[in-house]
């Protein structure tokens, strides 16, 4: 059995030799052992923390895994019966119906989206010979500066800034 007074009077012996060597150290090294002390236990439980969650993290995502792993190969298994049931009866595959009717007429309607032109207020005047986007700064494509000489209007493929081309006409002496 266990003497407690005996461990408390060591407990207590050690205590006191601690204490007497720490008040025999100067004040600015009893300040650097208490913080020391103090952020050595701060570490310590930050650690714990994150180990504890690292853990937790661990064991769900092997959890979750397995599920999905299980699920996985229960599915499996049911289509292979599924496709040998129907193999093997020789009856055709029942058709589902969707279960809303809405979205396959949807589907069946195409509507043209319109082209969508920045307003004029956006369109920047550019001369004909322009190479680079003032906005993003890419080189023209050689169809944009063909739309320029063309109509006149082009847009940047990139960033969609407009540009319109300024007319230059030149007098005949």
């Amino acid at each position: 059995m266990v003497n407690w007074d005996q461990v408390a009077n060591e407990v207590l012996t050690y205590w006191e030799q601690f204490l007497g060597w720490f008040l025999s150290i100067p004040i600015y090294a009893q300040m650097l052992l208490i913080i020391g002390a103090v952020a050595a236990i701060v570490l310590a439980v930050i650690v714990v923390y994150y180990v504890l969650k690292g853990v937790a993290h661990l064991i769900y995502y092997i959890l979750k895994g397995t599920y999905m792993l299980i699920k996985g190969i229960l599915v499996g298994i049911y289509k292979l019966f599924e496709e040998l049931y129907y193999a093997i009866s020789g009856k055709p595959r029942p058709v589902k119906e969707p279960s809303d009717k809405n979205c396959c007429e949807q589907k069946e309607i195409i509507q043209e989206q319109e082209v969508i032109q920045p307003s004029q207020e956006e369109i920047l005047i550019v001369q004909t010979d322009a190479q680079f986007c003032s906005e993003c700064g890419t080189q023209y494509t050689e169809r944009m500066i063909e739309q320029l000489k063309v109509n006149g209007t082009a847009y940047c493929v990139y960033c969609g800034t407009g540009y319109k081309s300024a007319e230059v006409k030149v007098e005949q002496y």
